[in-house]
């Protein structure tokens, strides 16, 4: 097509009949115009004048072609959407939620609620969700959402890298390795996750146990894992074998969340008034995948969204942190708790978080926004922990005033409650089918019904009981307690199925106590061995004189056989004669 092109134009090209080129009048013009520079007197352009032209031809069609196949830029493309849909709203002088969208610079800042746009990430970019309708609030705000020719053009252009102006450079990408695709399934799918072959060389080993602060059960599998002094102990929550060990340097472990698809494993914690830091690990391979938080406290407590792309965190601080699991960066803080925080969970779907604080406050955020979603009043102590059912229509909290509570999340309101440990309740968690386990200061596990009735008591806990897990099928309840330990029972009749060591000796006591054992077993396998000879000895001896005795006894008996044969043979003789003489006797005498 460019060659007929050029054919049919550059090629034909001449000067209009009877147009002579007068060298005079360019001189009076000030010199030549481009134009007659490259005219030949002739009035027909030359060839090197063709070849020029067509070269320009070239590189225009060329840069058309480019120009086609640019990639949006916010000035030339998106700001044109932007001023007519949400730019009445988002502007430097009406900045709702924070947000100017009037200039890149200011949309890649963000608003209240953290960064709005991950260059390269649509679905992990805020305001993409929110003219989608994909979260709320839905922008343009009670009107349908953009045409799908705008959505298109703003979605190429954070793919493309947020580029500013034409000739401008793409972001940098940001998106985590762990990130999930938005809609993603992120209910347990496929095998069970289980983590590969660990150290099973401890990293701390202490005098006596510690508290049991942190406690969890994989939802896809049967790994157990418990929180400790710089370390996390992994279990099979069936067999009750010792897994192996995933060092934590940065702290004591404060929390324990598995992802609910079981792949990932978050730790939080640190050292108290010091440091605090949120760890993720992948179950399968027990590779670390994210490390977040640069607290100047320790986490007490924290939680990863459903879809893996941000981490909720909270401590003495009294702020909730937002954190984007790529880089760490603050998405959002929430700045409303008045104490401590001591409760952080992400509802299933992603859309609300609970957090909970040492001063009774119990709360709901929109996720996205961190705007308020409800205040939820009701308990008169500290919040000690939230869980989610697994569907996300009920959330429940137990406090140190002892109770339990349900609260409908939609509508954020109280739906029951009721006294389940006198001193206060220290653990919740749901179990697959709907019931609810519990533990508190009365050193009880308690099993409950949906609608608060007591269903069955575990048998009591050494000490007072801190954190509660199930397995994924619900078959077994864990419980750790004040003292260090953590027991283990079967929820269909509440007995004991045995018990964790969350103080587990390292391997070289454990080598050199089974040492000892094989030492004294040999010991012992000695002197089993010389008895063993000596009873062997005294049993050939035996036999030796026992073979004595049995020929003897046995020449004995042939010889009294052999006697009494001669015996019976002459009382048969005596009583011949004896016969023979009563004959005798009977007959006449001899004359």
């Amino acid at each position: 097509m460019v060659h007929h092109v050029l054919s049919t134009s550059v090629f034909s090209m001449r000067l209009p009949v009877g147009r002579r080129v007068d060298r005079r009048e360019d001189a009076e013009r000030g010199g030549p115009s481009p134009a007659t520079q490259l005219m030949p007197p002739t009035g027909r352009l030359g060839l090197s004048t063709v070849v020029l032209l067509a070269a320009a031809l070239l590189a225009a069609t060329a840069g058309v072609a480019a120009a086609a196949d640019a990639p949006p830029t916010f000035e030339a493309d998106v700001l044109p959407i932007l001023r007519e849909k949400c730019c009445g709203c988002h502007n430097a002088d009406m900045q709702k939620g924070g947000l100017d969208l009037t200039s890149h610079g200011q949309a890649l800042a963000g608003g209240s609620s953290g960064a709005v746009i991950a260059a390269g990430d649509p679905d992990g970019s805020y305001l993409w969700q929110l003219v989608t309708h994909a979260s709320e609030p839905k922008m343009p705000p009670e009107s349908d959402r953009l045409p799908d020719a705008a959505l298109d053009v703003i979605k190429r252009w954070i793919v493309a890298g947020a580029i500013e102006k034409p000739g401008g450079q793409p972001l940098a990408r940001k998106t985590s390795a762990i990130a999930l695709a938005a809609g993603a399934v992120v209910a347990p799918e496929g095998p069970p996750v289980m983590p590969p072959r660990l150290s099973l060389d401890v990293v701390t080993h202490g005098r006596r146990p510690t508290t049991v602060t942190a406690l969890a059960v994989s939802p896809h599998g049967t790994a157990a894992a418990i929180g400790g002094r710089k370390q996390v102990l992994l279990y099979d929550s069936v067999s009750l074998d010792f897994l192996g060990v995933l060092p934590f340097p940065e702290g004591v472990v404060r929390t324990l969340r598995f992802t609910r698809n079981g792949k990932l494993l978050l730790a939080a914690g640190g050292v108290a008034a010091k440091s605090g830091r949120v760890v993720v690990w992948d179950v399968a391979t027990a590779a670390r995948v994210a490390e977040v938080g640069d607290e100047f406290d320790e986490v007490l407590a924290a939680d990863i969204s459903p879809d893996q792309r941000r981490v909720a965190l909270g401590g003495p601080a009294k702020v909730v942190r937002l954190l984007e699991t790529a880089d760490g960066t603050v998405a959002g803080e929430i700045r409303r708790h008045t104490d401590w925080i001591t409760a952080v969970e992400f509802a299933p779907d992603g859309r609300l978080l609970a957090t909970g604080d040492r001063a009774g406050n119990l709360h709901l955020w929109e996720t996205r926004g961190t705007r308020d979603a409800g205040v939820l009043k009701g308990h008169t102590g500290p919040i000690t922990a939230v869980a989610w059912r697994s569907d996300g229509a009920a959330l429940a909290s137990v406090s140190a005033d002892g109770a339990v509570r349900l609260w409908d999340p939609r509508e954020a309101k109280q739906v029951k409650t009721w006294a389940a440990h006198a001193g206060g309740a220290e653990g919740i968690t749901w179990l697959a089918d709907g019931r609810l386990a519990t533990t508190g200061r009365d050193k009880r596990v308690k099993l409950w019904q949906a609608d608060g009735a007591l269903q069955r008591e575990m048998a009591a806990l050494s000490e007072i009981g801190t954190r509660v897990a199930a397995t994924a099928d619900g078959t077994r309840v864990l419980a750790g307690d004040w003292g260090g330990g953590v027991s283990v029972f079967t929820a269909g009749d509440g007995k004991p199925a045995g018990t964790l060591d969350t103080n587990p000796p390292r391997i070289e006591t454990r080598l050199r106590a089974a040492e000892k054992v094989l030492t004294d077993v040999a010991a012992t396998g000695q002197t089993a061995a010389e008895k063993a000879k000596a009873a062997a000895d005294a049993l050939a001896v035996a036999e030796s004189q026992m073979a004595a005795a049995r020929k003897a006894a046995d020449e004995a008996t042939a010889e009294l056989e052999a006697v009494k044969a001669r015996e019976a043979e002459a009382a048969k003789v005596v009583e011949r004669w004896k016969s023979e003489a009563e004959f005798s006797r009977t007959q006449p005498p001899a004359e």
